[in-house]
């Protein structure tokens, strides 16, 4: 009893002298939750009054979102949550920098662990106290209003516990660089170090696999910091905003939740444990333990070093020699300094040689080691026998949701759905990609692997092919044409629930646009299906769609279909519902046909730059081409030149060779089809042919190679002046 009754003692007089604290903490989490909930809530309504809600329902379920938002998991609160942890937790043990404040309380008949222990609960209590003083004010504003309901009510204990477990482990990190130091100026530093360095070390460390490994991929597997809770925080704080399902909620906090507790009980324990060791002639120095000294700099040093290379790698355009130079010279420059800041004393520059060296040489091998790949990460292809399965993306981005209509990113949806077991022609894929260079590739494509090692382990890597090449091509048949493949890389494949909630269809050759029953939504996918049969690489690179089918989803949902001439099962559904036009356009239908002639062939002739820009007057004809009207010029002198046709024996020799801009896919070859043209087709007013009314005109390319001499002549450089 008496020594419970001396911890409310000592606390209660701590208490006393924390007041400012108390003050400070308790506004700010009254501005932070009571103040934002305020503004947040006040927009909603004025939104109303404006009429921005079509719906009663769309009306309360933005309040709700409001209150989510101020009160839950709110984006504002980063960087008050560390000031305040630093406040609290500074301020508490700070009597520990001067040697007499050290002396006065070691002479007070109070045990260490109860003198740690009132002030570190007291830190909490301050804490705590402001938070649940704010929510509550917050809550009850909100219920007021309107902006309340279970689900709310659940979301703010769970961004409750979210912040708590923040605060907690940043709280810990600030005692801890309390204990370790014995200057303020120093405790900032160490803190900051301690919470932000796994994150900086990352960030650095990926610039550097990305500038110097040629097969780094962040598409399946991205590289994250284990530990930081600075980057856990502000990396996840948008995607908890933005879940509504609170079961899904839950399930994806409680795993950060579990790491933070445990990391906040070991920095407890690291603190408490530096605290008993502390001597209390460290007061006033800068570290208090010297045995930390070499480590906390080379620790230091090294980030800092790679920072500086990597702004001088970008800065020098790659040069691997000024980069190295640059990082040792950083490196010796941080020791130096750190050594100056230890000692307060600039006689200590060169102190600690050993350690100083320890650093430069990590630095110079971390250098190394990328530069030369001294640990074959580019060249790691695992063998066959320890794969379980692989997942493959060929350059290709679609719009994937789950059972719920909530968005899903194409990695995710590949990694779920695609488990190819054979696994050699992706091995062998890899392995030929070795031997050339994207830029003497005729047509280089991005390909990203998933492997899934039998261990366990998953390991992302990125790599080029070359379409053209008749080796890759068959690779990419055997992977392409698999059931895994296309699962992975075709929601319609597997989700028969969506398409029978299709909300609308609309077939498309590139300028017609007719809707399709969506109650037919199943008998188009099984349709759709039955010519999937037939997919591979070949057909989809050699091969350009001849129209397209848009389904549409609830929650704003889409897909397109390419239909291909060889999908006979898809093309006779849309022929039973009058839905399917040729992709060439017939030259009856046609009112005009306006092509642009860009003459890229001129940028960069005789300049001798490759910025792909022509000096003004480089070139004769330029100035010659200033009297055509029909010219302008764009790119500094480069003329652009519109020629107009109107007679359908002009459309006639045109509409063959010409292909619609809206049918182009990721897919295709891009140079089959010719980007110095641009092509504006506008169709008569009385003709049928269910054309887009909705548009004036629609784009078309003409295929490389292929536009007409008659067109050529007349959009050439004073084409005009000439006739």
């Amino acid at each position: 009893m008496t020594s419970k009754n001396l911890f409310w003692a000592s606390s209660k007089e701590n208490h006393k002298r924390r007041i400012w604290v108390w003050v400070i903490t308790v506004l700010a989490q009254l501005m932070m939750y009571v103040g934002v909930l305020t503004v947040y809530l006040s927009r909603i309504r004025m939104w109303n009054a404006q009429g921005s809600y079509r719906t009663k329902e769309e009306y309360q379920s933005a309040l709700y979102q409001a209150t989510r938002d101020a009160l839950a998991f709110q984006d504002n609160l980063l960087l008050p949550l560390i000031i305040l942890a630093a406040i609290i937790g500074i301020q508490g043990f700070s009597y520990l920098y001067d040697r007499r404040k050290v002396d006065m309380y070691h002479s007070v008949p109070v045990d260490k662990n109860r003198r740690f222990a009132v002030v570190y609960v007291n830190g909490m209590m301050i804490y705590l106290a402001s938070t649940f003083i704010s929510l509550f004010i917050g809550v009850v504003t909100a219920a007021v209003q309107g902006a309340v309901n279970g689900e709310v009510m659940t979301a703010v204990g769970l961004g409750f516990l979210w912040n708590l477990l923040f605060f907690m482990v940043v709280y810990h990190t600030m005692i801890l660089a309390v204990m370790l130091t014995g200057s303020r100026m120093l405790t900032f530093c160490i803190a900051g170090m301690l919470i932000g360095y796994e994150a900086l070390l990352y960030e650095f460390l990926a610039s550097m696999r990305y500038a110097f490994f040629d097969t780094v991929s962040g598409f399946y597997v991205t590289y994250e910091p284990k530990l930081s809770v600075l980057y856990d925080y502000n990396t996840n704080m948008w995607n908890y905003k933005s879940i509504q399902e609170i079961r899904v909620l839950a399930g994806e906090l409680l795993p950060y939740y579990g790491k933070w507790f445990i990391l906040a009980v070991v920095l407890l324990a690291l603190s408490w444990m530096c605290y008993r060791k502390r001597p209390s002639e460290a007061a006033g120095k800068a570290i208090a333990f010297p045995v930390t000294e070499p480590f906390l700099k080379i620790a230091a040093a090294i980030p800092a070093s790679i920072g500086l290379g990597m702004w001088v790698y970008d800065a020098a355009y790659g040069n691997a020699v000024l980069t190295a130079v640059s990082m040792a010279g950083a490196c010796v420059i941080a020791c130096a300094v750190i050594e100056v800041i230890y000692d307060f004393d600039l006689k200590s520059l060169f102190h600690h040689p050993i350690s100083s060296g320890i650093a430069v040489a990590g630095i110079i091998f971390i250098f190394l080691s990328f530069q030369f790949d001294l640990f074959g990460y580019d060249a790691y292809i695992p063998s066959a026998d320890k794969l379980d399965s692989i997942a493959i993306n060929v350059d290709y981005y679609g719009q994937f949701w789950d059972e719920d209509f909530n968005y899903v990113g194409t990695s995710d949806f590949s990694e779920e759905h695609m488990y190819l077991r054979d696994v050699e022609p992706v091995l062998a894929l890899a392995d030929s990609a070795r031997e050339k260079k994207p830029e003497d590739m005729t047509d280089a494509r991005t390909v990203n692997v998933l492997y899934r090692l039998k261990s366990g382990r998953k390991v992302g890597r990125c790599f080029w092919v070359d379409s053209t090449d008749p080796g890759s091509e068959e690779l990419l048949n055997r992977i392409m044409a698999t059931k895994e493949f296309k699962e992975g890389s075709f929601q319609i494949m597997t989700d028969e629930d969506s398409f029978a909630k299709a909300t609308g269809m609309v077939y498309s050759n590139g300028a017609t646009n007719t809707a399709l029953p969506a109650k037919d939504s199943p008998k188009l996918r099984e349709a759709y299906l039955k010519d999937m049969e037939n997919f591979d690489f070949s057909l989809v690179i050699n091969n350009r769609p001849c129209g397209r089918v848009s389904v549409n989803f609830p929650n704003w949902f889409s897909t397109t279909l390419d239909v291909y001439d060889s999908f006979e099962n898809t093309i006779a559904y849309l022929q039973s519902q009058e839905a399917f036009y040729p992709v060439e356009l017939n030259p009856e239908d046609i009112a005009d046909i306006t092509v642009t002639h860009y003459h890229n062939e001129i940028y960069g002739d005789g300049d001798g730059n490759d910025d792909g820009i022509m000096p003004l007057g480089s070139v004769d004809t330029v100035a010659e081409a200033a009297w055509v009207s029909n010219s302008s010029y764009d790119y500094e002198g480069v003329p652009t030149i519109s020629e107009t046709f109107t007679t359908e024996e002009e459309f006639a020799q045109i509409v063959p060779h010409i292909y619609p801009e809206f049918l182009s896919t990721a897919w295709n070859h891009p140079y089959e089809l010719d980007s110095d043209y641009d092509i504006y087709i506008t169709f008569k007013k009385d003709t049928t042919y269910p054309y887009d009314r909705s548009q004036f005109g629609v784009y078309y390319r003409f295929y490389t190679g292929e536009a007409p001499e008659f067109v050529v002549e007349a959009t050439a450089i004073g084409a005009e002046e000439a006739q």
